[in-house]
């Protein structure tokens, strides 16, 4: 993550936001940056952000959804200045384009409520440190993998955690490091979904994960739209590893059906929601050694 320069203006902070998370609604900024009573005033910032062509909307009425705000090419340049580095260059075709795809809008919106929760998680309890976190863009077309036949796995976005327990006197620290996966419809095919968990054993094993980011540490953290969508996910999983006689990694994989606009930091990350593959019972995704 980008460490910004000190701030104080709340136009500054709503570009830091940005930059840091590349899209947000009003409600998202307001939850992260201050609490939802101030959403009026998140939406006059925002407004006068627009006017000042720093941001972009994205979404519109006939989508039904809150609009999503992105940095427009000016705003990065802004953002940059604060210390955040923009990630590549904008194509606003492109992103008015998004505004217009509900289903983009809505997987959008649910990731970063998952980044949301991390980053307010950390700020919260005192052992939990959110050091690194890594959004779809940043992802994107970064991890490929051999099937045989050549295969990119674009995870949702990425977060590592530093862990620290106090036991007489004797201090421990270590990594999680978690791929997020949100699904809010099912896969195309039960086909494609078993690929990628192919893909992501093989990044794993390979050591490319390693490479990467730097941490052994690795798990794929599966959030569904429904419990239904969540059995079905768990058990093609459970399909996908036995095919490839790697059910040893089924501690790998994490599955739950919370809904992200509603759970708490604590509900998410704390709480005993997660199943595991092959598991029985339930875990929470962050716990103390």
């Amino acid at each position: 993550m980008s460490t910004p320069v000190k701030i104080r203006k709340a136009w500054e902070k709503i570009l830091v936001a940005l930059g840091l998370f590349d899209y947000l609604t009003a409600e998202q900024l307001a939850r992260l940056l201050y609490s939802l009573a101030s959403i009026s005033r998140v939406r006059k910032e925002l407004k006068s952000l627009a006017a000042a062509s720093l941001v972009l909307s994205l979404g519109s009425r006939a989508v039904n959804l809150p609009l999503v705000y992105t940095l427009s090419s000016k705003g990065r340049q802004c953002a940059a200045s604060l210390g955040v580095s923009a990630y590549r260059r904008l194509r606003p075709s492109e992103e008015k384009d998004k505004g217009y795809n509900p289903y983009f809008l809505k997987h959008t919106i649910a990731v970063t409520d998952v980044l949301i929760a991390a980053r307010l998680l950390s700020q919260t309890v005192p052992w939990i440190e959110l050091t690194r976190m890594l959004t779809e863009r940043e992802l994107k077309r970064r991890i490929y993998v051999e099937l045989p036949e050549k295969v990119c796995i674009e995870p949702d976005a990425g977060l590592e955690f530093l862990l620290t327990e106090t036991w007489h006197e004797t201090t421990q620290t270590w990594k999680d490091f978690f791929h997020i996966e949100v699904y809010r419809n099912l896969p195309p095919a039960e086909w494609r979904f078993k690929q990628k968990i192919h893909g992501y054993v093989t990044y794993g094993e390979s050591g490319q994960h390693e490479s990467l980011f730097n941490t052994s540490a690795l798990s794929i953290a599966v959030i569904a739209q429904t419990e239904q969508m969540e059995t079905t996910l768990k058990r093609w999983t459970e399909k996908a590893l036995n095919e490839i006689e790697r059910p040893i990694d089924g501690d790998w994989f994490f599955f739950c059906s919370l809904d992200t606009a509603t759970a708490s930091p604590e509900e998410m990350f704390l709480s005993p929601v997660w199943g595991q593959a092959f598991g029985t019972t339930t875990t929470p995704l962050l716990v103390l050694e």
